[in-house]
């Protein structure tokens, strides 16, 4: 929710687990009891994050020189494998670099 609502109160059902949520005070945000909230004071619930994806290590590299695929490590960069490949053969891989990130994240 991006938008401040003062047309209800909040519930505890849009409160944290704590029961706070974001009101307005001096113009600034801050955090406030769901139950100190009074009518058509604006009020945000606190939306919980996306959970975190951590970045895979192994990517695909297609090198249109060379005109073939590349698996490269998202970390330090160089190839780890080149797959003698043609350029309609991106699934296949794509298969073999989720492969490398099974076995070696």
């Amino acid at each position: 929710m991006s938008e401040w609502i003062t047309d209800r109160l909040p519930t505890a059902e849009d409160a944290t687990q704590r029961g706070y949520v974001w009101t307005s005070f001096d113009g600034r945000a801050i955090l406030c009891s769901y139950e100190q909230i009074a009518q058509g004071e604006p009020w945000q619930q606190i939306q919980m994050p996306a959970p975190y994806v951590k970045p895979k290590r192994w990517m695909v590299r297609w090198d249109a020189n060379a005109y073939r695929w590349y698996i490269v490590s998202n970390y330090d960069g160089p190839s780890v494998a080149t797959l003698l490949l043609d350029a309609d053969a991106l699934a296949t891989a794509q298969r073999i670099c989720d492969i490398f990130n099974e076995v070696m994240p």
